[in-house]
């Protein structure tokens, strides 16, 4: 390609925004054609050079519902040494008809794709293990928004080792501008020299049919966020600028080493933030983020296509809601933007109806850096998932990232809850589970029960399962350790039968007598209020064993065992809100602790799972060394045990549905009880 002599720049401190470059020739020729070369006033890139960079370069295809002829034009416009990434959020049958196009595509071009879908539980689990949470939203998948899916774009790029990411919409006519674009991230990063770089593309037309085909300069979403996103740069220096033409550039590329390390807004506002990231982390108006960039500073090229960027018109709605006030957002909320500019973002948006008097401009969720991703893990847990996505099927393919050493078998650790986790919450079988509970036992790692039953109901389960690990009773009131069976001694409260025992909870009887008396406190107010209504509540300790049975769906021979308590007591509440109310009060005033179980309200004298669960694995650390521990639950009364551990897993209830837990780095198994238990445990195997 050649370009117009690249113009001068504007610095704002290491970071370097060069002008809008044109381009006056799409392909200059080869290394050998001496007429080929520079002149006055150009800068010509070779075939060859523009070559390699496209070797190291993946291209992602973020596409949803679009047109499946238009995204396979799309397709045939990416340059063969590209790898094509293509990243889904269509309905399923029109994924399995993309991912069709994608695999015959590259059957006949010989050439190797990644095909995956946004919502895919697996990817989910993938970075929610890496330590990358940011994008998982509350059902446990993958967030929609087009930031969500370039996040995955840029960390399958890494990947697979590229260098480059570049990003295209697939809603794009003209697949002659689809090759431009690609030439133009190319030839960008042959001519700037630092390692920090990005290359945006300014559409020298957008095709608008009014009428007949009038090819406009600007859209107008970008022109407005321009001018403000200029208007912050002016603040900065002496000088005005309007040197930003590329505000809100679908069409743009980077360096991974800077895509690894920039806060990316959710939606339409990722183009807009990745440049007001940069202004932030690495311009040194606040203080740096980073080391390494400041040294050799980010350079921002922008370049000017000949194609017309013609795509299907979505309307003002989408112009405006989905991609203005994003736009905006970003730069009204950086703690870069003066009261200047906040206010005259303000109202430009009133202005265009955007918001109304009185409404404040919408906070932008922000996504952490891609390199806060542990990739060793991301790696090993996406080692099973690349036969499926990788097009055509068994291709042979490289993941680049170095994956963690396996880690013995010895040192992994699985500390699960039983009723709803374990156990199907209906019938208490394990059967659906037991193919993977043999795994774990021929593989030689631990299984923890860490429940709200009795040390008599659990020993039921480990004698018929044949386990032989230390235990949480009562959650958490005492654990159970076999004699002999660390090799370092430690230190414990009593020995009962074959076991060791360290109480964290007070005995049944203490704890009784003081329910009582809080219970007893509790009836009082209710009778001297009548518009609290009644109350009625139960306790195991009060009930026979056949109402036990009756109340619990448990045989008369496990209901006795459950009846059989030391430091908890499981009680029924039924009343209005407010009688409930009263009666928790009171317990807690009675220094007790009462957690909801999921279908029992489980007393305790104020220990949780999460304090056992932490003197287990201190002692396991102890004779062990290293312990990788894996926490399986399914209810709130879970969050203290899974607090604890390394890997967090949550199954689906019965209603199949997962619990709304306030917990970073969870994976959410896809599967009720003991289903999703077996597949949090095929987890636990692959994990290195």
């Amino acid at each position: 390609m050649r370009y117009e002599f690249i113009r001068q720049a504007d610095h704002i401190g290491p970071v370097k925004i060069h002008d809008v470059c044109r381009c006056l020739e799409l392909d200059s020729g080869s290394d050998m054609g001496n007429l080929a070369k520079d002149s006055a006033g150009t800068r010509r890139i070779s075939r060859e050079a523009i070559a390699d960079i496209e070797q190291k370069m993946a291209i992602v295809l973020p596409v949803r519902n679009e047109d499946l002829k238009v995204f396979e034009s799309v397709l045939s416009g990416i340059p063969h040494d590209c790898l094509i990434i293509v990243i889904s959020n269509s309905s399923m049958d029109i994924f399995k008809n993309e991912k069709d196009i994608v695999s015959r595509f590259c059957n006949v071009t010989k050439r190797q794709a990644m095909v995956v879908h946004q919502k895919d539980p697996d990817l989910a689990n993938a970075f929610s293990f890496s330590g990358y949470p940011d994008i998982i939203g509350d059902d446990g998948l993958i967030s929609n928004g087009k930031s969500e899916g370039m996040i995955i774009g840029i960390i399958l790029s890494r990947l697979m080792g590229k260098e480059y990411v570049g990003f295209i919409d697939t809603d794009n006519y003209i697949p002659g501008a689809v090759l431009e674009y690609v030439k133009h991230y190319a030839t960008g990063f042959s001519i700037v020299n630092s390692p920090y770089s990005m290359v945006r593309i300014l559409w020298r037309y957008k095709p608008k049919l009014i009428g007949e085909l009038y090819f406009k300069k600007w859209g107008r979403v970008s022109e407005i966020s321009n001018r403000f996103v200029n208007a912050l740069l002016s603040t900065k220096g002496r000088f005005e600028t309007e040197v930003i033409k590329t505000a809100n550039a679908g069409e743009h590329a980077m360096s991974l080493e800077l895509a690894m390390r920039l806060t990316y807004g959710s939606g339409y506002a990722v183009e807009t933030q990745e440049l007001i990231s940069i202004l932030e982390n690495f311009s040194g108006i606040l203080e740096a983020t980073d080391d390494f960039v400041p040294e050799k500073g980010v350079e921002i090229l922008q370049t000017e296509s000949i194609n017309p960027h013609l795509h299907a018109e979505k309307g003002d709605d989408h112009l405006l809601q989905e991609m203005l006030i994003p736009s905006l957002s970003v730069i009204y909320h950086s703690p870069l933007c003066e009261e200047q500019t906040r206010n005259a973002i303000k109202k430009q948006l009133l202005d265009m109806e955007c918001l109304k008097e009185g409404e404040m401009v919408p906070d932008i969720h922000l996504l952490s850096p891609p390199q806060n991703i542990n990739l060793p893990v991301f790696a090993d847990n996406m080692e099973s998932i690349m036969p499926r996505i990788i097009v055509p099927d068994n291709s042979i393919f490289r993941i680049a990232v170095a994956r963690n050493k396996k880690t013995d078998a010895n040192n992994k650790v699985v500390i699960t809850d039983l009723d709803g986790t374990l156990l199907d919450s209906q019938n208490y079988s394990y059967s659906l589970a037991l193919d993977a509970i043999r795994k774990l036992q021929g593989l030689g790692i631990p299984i923890v029960f860490c429940s709200s039953k009795t040390r008599f109901e659990q020993e039921v389960y480990r004698e018929e399962l044949g386990i032989n690990t230390p235990f949480i009773v009562e959650n958490g009131g005492a654990v159970y350790v076999p004699k002999d069976y660390f090799r370092l001694p430690f230190s414990y409260d009593k020995i009962i039968s074959d076991y060791m025992v360290i109480e964290f909870g007070i005995a049944y009887q203490e704890l009784r007598h003081r329910l009582s008396m809080a219970l007893e406190a509790a009836y009082c107010q209710i009778e001297a209020n009548a518009s609290l209504g009644g109350i009625l509540i139960n306790s195991f300790g009060d009930m026979t064993i056949e109402e036990v049975a009756k109340e619990t769906g448990l045989g008369l021979k496990m209901a006795a065992l459950a009846k059989q308590r030391e430091y908890s007591e499981t009680i029924t509440v039924k009343g209005n809100k407010k009688a409930v109310d009263v009666v928790f009060d009171e317990i807690k005033k009675a220094g007790l602790l009462c957690t909801f179980g999921g279908r029992f309200y489980e007393v305790t004298g104020g220990n949780d799972k999460g304090k056992a669960v932490k003197i287990i694995l201190e002692l396991y650390k102890m004779n062990y060394g290293n312990v990788m521990s894996f926490g399986i639950g399914n209810n709130i009364n879970d969050l203290p045990l899974l607090s604890q551990v390394n890997y967090r897993m949550l199954v689906q209830g019965a209603d199949k549905r997962w619990q709304k837990l306030n917990i970073s780095g969870l994976c959410r198994v896809k599967g009720v009880g003991p289903e999703g238990w077996s597949k949090a445990i095929e987890m636990v195997v692959a994990q290195g």
